[in-house]
């Protein structure tokens, strides 16, 4: 774990009561789980290895140097979110809906860097890819979770 993993784990000590710093780990967590998830091909289909092998194909592969390749992709092993992760993730990935819904420019913003912490990325990565400034991206995240904040705090939600 590096040091930076580390003072995360640190600082998400659970506060008596919702802030804008919490919110913002909180959104970013939801946006880790959500990519955990396993997603479909757009086809409507359920996700299911692409073929199933044969001893023949086996031995084919083999022959032209490419089964370790197919042995690698079947041996992937993808790790899923916990219930207790995907609850907390469909409570907090609507906040900023509910809560910034009638402003867009913070509800872009929240959600925007948001996803860039969970990449393990900043607000210069959310300019770089959107255009404008850092420091706009990233107070504007900041006043957005300030209000959902609030917002928690005023309907009395628990903290987690």
């Amino acid at each position: 774990m590096d040091a930076l993993a580390f003072a995360d784990e640190l600082l998400d000590e659970t506060p008596s009561r919702w802030s804008g710093p919490h919110v913002g780990r909180r959104l970013a967590e939801a946006m880790r789980t959500l990519a955990m998830l396993p997603m479909g091909t757009g086809t409507g289909r359920a996700i299911w290895p692409p073929y199933v092998y044969e001893w023949d194909d086996l031995l084919a592969q083999q022959a032209q140097g490419e089964l370790e390749r197919t042995q690698a992709m079947q041996n992937r092993i993808r790790l899923l979110p916990s219930s207790r992760e995907v609850q907390r993730m469909e409570i907090a990935i609507c906040w900023p809906a509910e809560h910034l819904g009638s402003k867009d420019h913070l509800l872009r913003a929240v959600n925007a860097v948001a996803l860039a912490h969970a990449l393990e990325r900043d607000a210069g990565w959310v300019a770089a890819k959107r255009g404008g400034y850092a420091d706009t991206w990233r107070e504007r995240h900041d006043q957005g979770c300030d209000i959902i904040a609030i917002g928690l705090r005023s309907r009395r939600v628990p903290v987690f």
